[in-house]
């Protein structure tokens, strides 16, 4: 396994929290997996796209992040947006590097959320579904989410890279990190 020490990507504010400040041209976006153990299942809330890029596909909640605005932010904001819900514990599990054989790349920073509040609404972007964690869409989710998805829902942080042609993953290399020896900063109630 690697350390998280080797990646950096973005700058981090003087609160750790990590930034899109400073990266223009760069495209940094979060999504966001709500979890729930209704009933004793393990359910993750998958959200399918209504409109743009993504559209009649399933996947987590998330958006470009904003102008000084952290990632941890944006991922709260994000998920209230598409899907009416607040979590009072959102984990950081992972980072995607996602670029284009034509040069196009962006970042995607992926969280895990718990201790759900608010209702699931349906939003103008995402219609909210509740799924088993054992029976994904994964037929109608983007194509490298077969490919990543398993990972996030072990709980492992992981970084994943992978190259495209068109939509369609031709490499990809997805790494299982130890981060048990650093210090928990993502994990935030941005409420208080």
């Amino acid at each position: 396994m690697t350390t998280l020490e080797k990646t950096k990507e973005a700058p981090l504010d003087d609160a750790g929290a990590t930034t899109a400040a400073g990266s223009i041209g760069k495209r940094y976006y979060t999504v966001v997996f709500p979890f729930s153990n209704a009933e004793g299942r393990r359910q993750v809330l998958l959200g399918l796209k209504k409109r743009g890029m993504g559209e009649g596909l399933w996947n987590g909640f998330g958006g470009k992040v904003e102008p000084q605005e952290s990632f941890d932010e944006c991922a709260h904001r994000e998920l209230k947006e598409e899907c009416g819900l607040e979590a009072s514990h959102m984990r950081y599990v992972g980072v995607l590097y996602m670029t284009r054989k034509d040069g196009s790349a962006m970042t995607i920073y992926a969280y895990t959320a718990h201790g759900l509040s608010g209702a699931v609404e349906e939003s103008d972007e995402m219609k909210p579904q509740w799924f088993d964690v054992a029976d994904l869409p994964y037929n109608q989710a983007y194509s490298e989410a077969r490919l990543w998805w398993p990972t996030m829902l072990s709980g492992e942080f992981f970084i994943a890279r992978f190259v495209f042609s068109f939509s369609a993953p031709i490499k990809h290399q997805i790494e299982r990190v130890d981060v048990s020896h650093l210090p928990s900063s993502s994990s935030r109630n941005l409420n208080g």
